[in-house]
Formats: structure tokens, sequence, C-alpha cells
């Protein structure tokens, strides 16, 4: 699944192209994805501005004219491009927002989803945090707002482990499952340890590498495992530097240990059981 590098990637990408641009229209070609596909989204943003392209956690915001927000998440398998507006279809190609460029050149944004676990949709920008996909949301991966007394709060009222802390998206969103593994392996914390056990050493470096893992991730155009891609058509490069994730078996970097896989809640974690000690 893309997490919040993927999106981010995703996001300052196709900015480049559909920032002031005008929206011709929205062909929607199936009538649900993940969920039911607003049937006015086909003609609600015709001749719109879009104005800004903001993301939060996995969810990228397009902020038009007509004071209303497109949402777009990517799901499973999805991903994003930009191509000519003569484009040649192809399967799975679900979503497609014509545009005309600031430069009047005209272009289109697609939405590929083969597993249909994305979805698109809109509501007021005014009004954005209500919406049902928004406002259960906690802070975004990469707010300058994470500090130690936020997570402190937060973690001394719980008794889960950490690894499901950081994949709970009302805490921190944009976290997925690969990110987790390695900011716990960065952080040197086991990832059955209960928040409410941590320590203030260990809160700091989570935050640390909360940071560091997330920026360098966005910095290598995210990660490619199977089906996602960058809009540009190149797959992501943090894979070449993942420390654990996907090296069941393998000597950890640091230590030599061979790296250990545990099922958590049905999820992969990756860990070194020396260099994350219990």
């Amino acid at each position: 699944m893309p997490e919040l590098p993927e999106v981010e990637t995703s996001k300052r990408y196709i900015e480049q192209f559909l920032l002031n641009a005008k929206i011709l229209n929205i062909q929607s070609r199936v009538s649900k994805l993940r969920w039911e596909i607003n049937p006015d989204i086909k003609f609600f943003f015709n001749k719109t501005m879009i104005l800004k392209i903001d993301r939060i956690g996995k969810y990228i915001l397009i902020n038009t004219s007509n004071k209303n927000t497109l949402i777009l998440h990517l799901g499973m398998s999805g991903y994003l491009s930009i191509n000519e507006a003569n484009f040649k279809k192809v399967k799975h190609d679900h979503i497609i927002i014509n545009f005309e460029c600031k430069t009047g050149e005209k272009k289109c944004l697609i939405f590929n989803d083969q597993r249909r676990f994305g979805h698109i949709d809109f509501h007021y920008t005014s009004n954005l945090k209500k919406h049902f996909l928004i406002k259960n949301l906690g802070i975004d991966g990469l707010s300058k707002s994470i500090k130690y007394e936020f997570l402190k709060k937060i973690f001394s009222k719980k008794t889960i482990i950490i690894k499901s802390a950081l994949l709970d998206q009302k805490i921190i969103c944009g976290i997925g499952n690969i990110y987790a593994s390695e900011i716990l392996f960065y952080s040197k914390i086991h990832p059955l340890k209960k928040v409410n056990n941590l320590s203030k050493d260990e809160i700091n470096s989570l935050l640390h590498n909360i940071k560091i893992v997330l920026s360098k991730a966005v910095l290598n155009g995210g990660t490619t495992i199977k089906d996602y891609k960058q809009p540009n058509g190149k797959v992501g490069y943090f894979k070449q530097k993942l420390k654990v994730y996907g090296r069941e078996n393998l000597k950890c970097y640091d230590c030599n240990n061979i790296i250990f896989k545990l099922n958590i809640n049905k999820r992969a974690t990756y860990i070194c059981t020396v260099c994350q000690k219990y």
C-alpha cells in the first residue's frame, strides 16, 4: 500500500502540472472503487481552477476555486500519472481528470487502481476536517507539531504495543507497515514493547527516526515492493535502503545478527532481536 512517502512523492510530482491549472472535466469510468463515487463529480468541477495541493497522511487534497476539495486515496495498488490529452487508456484507468495547464497545454491526471481499494471524493474545503475519511486522522507523520509531550500524553494512557501505535492512523497518520518496521529498527525499539513503558529517550528516538525515515523515503521516491510506481513511471528507490523490512533470514547491517520476521495482527514485522531487545 502506498504510505506517506509514496503519496508525498506523487503529490509533489503532480503539483508542478496541476497548480493554477483549470479542470476541464472529470471522467469516472466506474461507479465504485472502495466506496461509491459521487456521480456529481463528473460535472461539479468543470472549469474550476486548482488553487492548492495538500496532503495529510495517505490522502492527496486538491483545493479548487469552487470552494471544494478533491480527496484522493491510492488504496492498496493505486498510482497517479500525468499524460497527454489524447493518451491511450489502459486497463484500470478508473478516474481521469482532464485539465488545462497555466501554459495552455491540455493534459490529464490518471488514477489507475488495479485492486480498487482507492477512492475519490470531494467536500467543502472549509469543512474538510468533518469528511468521514479525514475527521479521525491524527497528526501527519511529517508534521513539525509532533513533539515529545504530544506522544507522551497519548502513550501514557494506552497499553497497546508500539508497532500497533505506529499503524494507528488516529495517532500519527501516514505510517504503514513498511515504515513502521524501519522506524522501530532505527530507534532500537522492539515492536512488542507497550507504549506506556517507553522511556523518554525511546520516545525521543522514535520522534527523531519517524522524521528521518519518512524524509529519506520521500527523497528516494518512496518504496516499490509490488505495484507502486511514481507518477513519472519510475519505481521508488527506497527499497534499496531498507534496513529490515523484507530482509528475513538476512544479516543485520548493524550487528550481523539474522533478521527475524514476526506476524503481529496478521502483518509482517521485521526485526533484529539483538539491536531491538525486548
